[in-house]
Parts: structure tokens; sequence; C-alpha cells
């Protein structure tokens, strides 16, 4: 019963309040309030801290220098970050190279522009040693490394094996800027011509191998036993020491093919080997 009652009680008290006309004016009076402050905030306190509708075309300052590209981007109300990349052979020191956003990106005012410029400078590589190998090969490698090839011509020494490298420039473990050219020059085979050895015992390797090359012979270096001595070990580590040639295979007059190959035997220890033979007498046998 007492439930009842008040569920009576209740009711009756709902149908007053809906009744009051002080109820529904105060009701109407908080949803337009409610109204009015969504109308205010949506017209002039939201695009004034989200700024709908309002966007920036970002600028294409690629190929530019980056300060005259920061300043093109800094105009248009943005801010500039500026990032170093990996160098590029094909754009100048200090060019912008990519840019994030995009040219034509629309962007609110104040988005940062990433600015990507080149690093100007090339990484230095040392030459690998071609000769010996198929000019195909020879490219591979160059290329590999990020080093162009150049002009690629026939030797006019010949050589035992036709189509691979006999002679490049920059010589093989010199240092080279990444992009640079080597110009490779390749064998044609063996001469016609019969040629004959001449002595070059006694001489320095680098002398020895000029000569072979100008009686249109080739040469190959193998490195005698080194003394066991410190003072001689140390001088045979250095990139100073000089090479001497201690015997040759090929005997003094032999006659050779033209790009045949003589071997070299070589030490570091000039007292080691003979006096090299008088170039007048040498060059007047070679010519016999």
């Amino acid at each position: 019963m007492a439930f009842r009652s008040s569920v009576q009680e209740s009711a009756r008290w709902l149908r007053r309040l809906f009744r009051n006309a002080y109820f529904w004016g105060g009701l109407g009076g908080l949803l337009l309030v409610g109204v009015c402050a969504y109308l205010l905030l949506d017209a002039f306190v939201m695009p004034s801290y989200t700024r709908h509708g309002v966007s920036v075309r970002v600028p294409n300052v690629e190929r530019l220098p980056y300060a005259r590209a920061e300043s093109i981007v800094a105009e248009r109300g943005l801010q500039v970050l500026r990032e170093t990349g990996q160098y590029n052979p094909n754009v100048e020191q200090g060019m912008v190279v990519d840019q994030n956003p995009l040219p034509q990106t629309g962007v609110k005012p104040g988005r940062r522009v990433y600015l990507t410029v080149n690093a100007g400078t090339a990484p230095v590589v040392s030459v690998p040693d071609l000769n010996g190998i198929s000019i195909r090969e020879a490219k591979i490698r160059a290329r590999a490394l990020g080093l162009s090839v150049g002009a690629v011509r026939p030797d006019s020494v010949p050589a035992r094996y036709p189509n691979t490298i006999t002679r490049q420039a920059p010589a093989p473990g010199d240092s080279l800027k990444q992009g640079g050219t080597v110009r490779l020059w390749y064998s044609t085979g063996l001469g016609t011509d019969s040629v004959r050895v001449p002595n070059v015992v006694g001489r320095s390797v680098d002398s020895a191998r000029r000569r072979l090359l100008r009686h249109e012979l080739r040469s190959l270096v193998v490195e005698s036993r080194p003394s066991t001595a410190p003072e001689m070990q140390a001088a045979q580590d250095s990139a100073e020491t000089r090479m001497y040639v201690s015997r040759q295979d090929q005997a003094p007059q032999t006659l050779l093919r033209a790009g045949e190959q003589v071997r070299l035997y070589a030490t570091p220890d000039s007292a080691q080997v003979p006096s090299p033979s008088p170039p007048s007498q040498d060059s007047a046998a070679a010519f016999d």
C-alpha cells in the first residue's frame, strides 16, 4: 500500500510540474543558451584554433640553393627544417634535392617543411685493380664503387688474352672521388712479330717493366723470399720500398711473340742482385 501511495504521489507531482509555465520557460531558456553557445564556438572560437578552410600551398623549392628555398618557404608562413642528404653527383653543393610535404600540397600555416640538402662532399674510393679481367667485368666492378668508365681503347702493346684489361688510369689503389672516371685499355691478342727478350736483371721493377713494354713484352712480378732481418722486414712493409729484379724466367735474347709474358723475380735488397746491363749493350742486342 505504501509503495502504491508513493507512485501515485510522484505521478501527481509530475503532472503539476508539466503544467507549470515557469518550468517550460526555464527549459526553453537553457536550450536557447546552449544553441547560442554552440553557434558562437563553431563560428568564432573553433576556426581561430583549427583554421578550417585555411591552407597554404607548399612551394616547389627543389634544385634551389638552401638559403633561397628557406626564404621562399618562410614567405608562405611555413617553418623550415633542414636535413642533410647523401651526396648526389648530379646536384651542386648546398642545393635542395628533396622536400616534404611535396610541392603544391595544401597544409596549415605554420606547418614544418623538411628540406633535404645535398651533402656536397663526394666520398673517396680506392680505385680497384681491373687488370687481367674482361671489359664487361671491369665496367661492372668500377660502377659498383660509384665510378664511371670513360674511354675504352685497344692497347698499343699486344697481350696474350684478347679483350682483357691491360692498363687503366688512375692506377689501382689510387684515390678517386665517387663519380670519377676510369679509363681502360684492353688486349687485342698476341702480336704477329717476334721480339727478343732484353736483360732486365738488376734493374728496379718499374724500370724493368717499362723496358719490357718498349720491347712489346708483358711482365709478371714474383716477390722473392725477403730477408728475416728486422730492418729488412720493416723496409719491405714500407710503401716506399723499391723492388729490384734478381732474375728473369726468359733468358736475354730469347725470341718471343710480341705480347708474351716474362716472369720477374724481385727482392727489396739491391745488394742481392747483380748490376744491370749497360743500356747501350742491351739496346744493341735487342735489335740484332
